[in-house]
């Protein structure tokens, strides 16, 4: 108890520092769980399932009968019936089979007319729960064969229905599809793919919603629960054969389809992008974890000259080395236990900036699960921060009581200081890089105008969205309108595109489109002329290159495109999916009776006419569900993991630099105290203020300069490595990260200055006679 309670006393006396140390661990602790914990969130993708590692993902990909050589990637969606075709064809291997579809993103809306903001929802088969091994809570799962019948995750009734019975409640699809919930199911955490707030009938008039069937629309997910031993070799030949029943391929076609069963729990970390994301963020985690250990160490030791002779006193009056040792341990346990309290009062305040930029809720951060690794990093920050300190301390002799203790020795101090300036360093060239790269992909020319073009998506008949766009034209803040099936940014329909000799060399993007899409949109044609009659094309100019067109594409027509008439001019690349995805061939093709997604271009000034615009539909059109949103806001959204990726990287950057000062200021006043009549005599014999600000300056650039070379040169590797994901990433010029190494030197000098202008200015009379 007697090494408690001088712990507390010391810890009292000792405010300023152990404020220093409180802050630094404290936004060490912060940073350091929540992006340790995001791993280990993540490393635990799709293992929330009963004996997970039996689910497994079928996918499809290409190969070459006579080389053996593999097509470029795999395609995870593939056909309707496979899962149904499966459950009694491959039964000696497979439990249970499902399907999947996902990809409608309609608005939800109340009885009483309230959208539902965030709604995530499937269509499924009968079987999902039990392939799955998902709890269904109440209502029979077989009610899921009658479409308009849904059944909701706990968390949806709790959100929605405040916890009271769902069961009977109804809801609608853009107003239009009605959904009567017929049960609930036990809710799935964020960490898998699968995550519904409601699930409804995949079944529509004697097929599948969206129109799949063999051989057409691969655009479903195939799960399979494989029975107990079952090889992966072994279900991929199986699968192969029983598709050769449904889907044979073709017996002169030079690439044949084959497939592969992958464990669910592989395919998140199966994307090297998201390695990648996670390996930096283990660097940035482990940078500014152990920056504030090596701070805490810093300052704690720096107080070694002040804190000898007391040290000395508790050694005269019988205390053991162990006693000494123990009760540095209760001090940095009890500095450790505020900053803990203070690391959660930052995490629980800042809730909604840490769930917006980790994309995940807190209480799926912190489960029981998941409950180790803050534990292990405080238990891990309280060994290290606190033996490091209590062994120094307790070797301390005795005879301290009887004479001044002076720690000449600087390397210790000096190591530790490298190591902080070398994360510094480290962390601001990510942050370099980050910065350049998203202020790139946000501001990069995406081939149409954005500013002023909103968009709206919604299903009605040709005539109606004929009549819709005519309406459109027609009022005041509008500027032009057109219509088409799908939105600009993201994936259209897909076909190969084929050369003269029949080869596929690369997947065709195409929209059907109103003939003044071009116009609306404000893409350029570089060549021909804009689309005029059913059927016209305008092919971008990586279909022409692909094509090898030399002479031009006006007049040409597609190959194996029926629907598709002839090319009547090309336009300027557009980056539909964004410049986190290569080029695509794109083709915009035109048909009158579009139905599905509508564009505007509106007058300035832009915000007030979408308010306006947006309260025309809602009390002139409200039994149409079209809310337009601006294209600009979609592209921020499509970038929102890069913005949200710098974000995290800003704010480490900060913290470590935060608690890299702090340590500086700390070593800095140590060293002028332990230097101070030094500085003195030198001053008396004839030493100026700018020669004593030099050699203070000089003794700390001897461990910047290096550390900060060391750390550019680990950020530049590291920063290379996250942008390989990007297509389109920027030039990573070496005089950047010298430019950013030389702006630390400067910042870490001017510090030293700062805080050494004082001693360097004072009358030397005054650290003389204290002597």
């Amino acid at each position: 108890m007697k090494q408690i309670y001088y712990a507390i006393q010391t810890i009292l006396h000792g405010r300023g520092s152990n404020v220093t140390k409180v802050i630094s661990l404290s936004l060490g602790l912060t940073i350091g769980v929540l992006l340790f914990s995001q791993i280990a969130f993540e490393l635990n993708y799709e293992k929330c399932y009963p004996e997970a590692d039996r689910l497994v993902l079928v996918r499809g990909g290409r190969e070459n009968v006579k080389t053996g050589e593999k097509g470029q990637g795999y395609d995870n969606t593939l056909f309707a019936p496979m899962a149904e075709a499966f459950r009694s064809d491959l039964s000696q291997w497979i439990e249970n089979a499902t399907v999947l579809f996902n990809f409608e993103t309609l608005n939800v809306f109340k009885e009483d007319g309230h959208k539902l903001k965030d709604v995530n929802y499937a269509y499924v088969d009968t079987c999902y729960f039990r392939t799955f091994g998902i709890k269904v809570l109440k209502g029979n799962p077989e009610e899921l064969q009658r479409a308009g019948n849904i059944f909701v995750s706990e968390t949806f009734v709790r959100d929605v229905f405040g916890g009271q019975d769902p069961v009977g409640q109804k809801l609608s699809l853009d107003k239009q599809q009605e959904l009567t919930i017929r049960g609930v199911y036990q809710d799935t955490p964020e960490n898998t793919a699968y995550h519904f707030d409601f699930v409804a009938p995949i079944y529509a008039g004697g097929g599948y919603v969206g129109g799949g069937t063999w051989g057409r629309n691969d655009i479903y997910f195939t799960v399979l629960r494989l029975r107990d031993g079952v090889d992966r070799e072994e279900i991929n030949r199986q699968i192969y054969k029983a598709m050769q029943k449904y889907h044979p391929d073709s017996a002169d076609n030079e690439w044949r389809f084959f497939y592969d069963a992958q464990p669910l729990p592989e395919i998140h970390l199966d994307d090297s992008n998201t390695r990648t994301r996670l390996y930096i963020y283990g660097f940035l985690g482990f940078a500014i974890f152990f920056v504030a250990i090596m701070n805490y160490v810093l300052v704690a030791i720096a107080t070694m000259s002040r804190r000898a002779r007391s040290i000395g006193v508790h050694k005269c009056s019988g205390a053991s080395a162990v006693n000494i040792f123990s009760m540095f341990l209760f001090e940095t346990g009890i500095v450790v236990l505020i900053s803990v309290v203070v690391a959660l009062f930052i995490i629980f305040n800042a809730k909604d900036l840490i769930e917006d930029l980790l994309s995940v809720q807190l209480s799926s951060l912190f489960t029981l699960e998941t409950l180790w690794v803050p534990v292990l990093i405080i238990f891990v920050l309280f060994m290290v921060a606190g033996v490091l300190p209590g062994r120094l301390f307790s070797r301390i002799p005795v005879t301290q009581v009887f004479r001044r203790y002076t720690d000449g020795k600087k390397g210790w101090k000096r190591s530790l200081l490298f190591v902080q300036f070398m994360g510094v360093s480290f962390v601001m060239g990510i942050l370099l890089v980050s910065l350049m790269q998203y202020h790139h992909l946000a501001n990069s020319d995406m081939g149409i105008r954005t500013s002023g073009l909103v968009e709206a998506e919604t299903w009605m008949s040709s005539e109606e969205a004929e009549n819709m766009v005519s309406d459109l034209r027609r009022q005041p803040m509008v500027e032009n309108a057109t219509r088409s099936m799908l939105r600009v940014l993201g994936e259209y329909w897909t076909r190969g595109l084929i050369d003269n000799s029949g080869k596929r060399i690369e997947t065709l993007m195409y929209n059907p489109c109103d003939k003044n899409y071009a116009e609306t949109m404000g893409i350029t044609i570089i060549e021909g002329k804009d689309m005029q009659n059913e059927g016209d094309v305008l092919v971008n100019e990586e279909v022409a290159r692909l094509m090898k067109w030399t002479d031009g594409a006006v007049g040409k027509r597609l190959n194996d495109f029926d629907k598709a008439g002839t090319i009547v001019g090309v336009f300027r690349n557009v980056r539909n999916t964004s410049f986190l995805y290569k080029q695509f061939p794109v083709a915009l093709v035109y048909n009158n009776y579009t139905n599905h997604t509508f564009d505007v271009r509106l007058k300035q000034p832009y915000d007030e006419n979408l308010k306006k615009l947006n309260e025309y539909m809602e009390q002139v059109h409200s039994t149409k569900v079209l809310e337009f949103i601006p294209i600009d806001t979609m592209l921020k959204e499509i970038y929102r993991n890069v913005y949200r990726f710098r974000n995290s990287v800003w704010i480490t950057s900060t913290f470590v630099l935060l608690i890299v000062i702090m340590g500086l200021i700390g070593y800095v006043n140590d060293e002028t105290q332990r230097r101070s009549k030094e500085i003195a005599i030198r001053k008396v014999n004839g030493a100026e203020a700018s020669t004593i600000l030099r050699l203070l300056s000089c003794d700390i650039l001897y461990v910047v300069v290096p550390s900060a070379l060391i750390g550019a040169v680990a950020s530049y590797f590291t920063a290379g490595a996250w942008l390989d994901q990007f297509p389109e990433a920027i030039y990573m010029n070496p005089l950047y990260f010298g430019v950013m190494c030389l702006g630390v030197i400067v910042l870490v000098v001017a510090c030293v200055i700062v805080k050494t202008w004082r001693i360097a200015n004072e009358n030397p009379v005054k650290s003389i006679k204290t002597e």
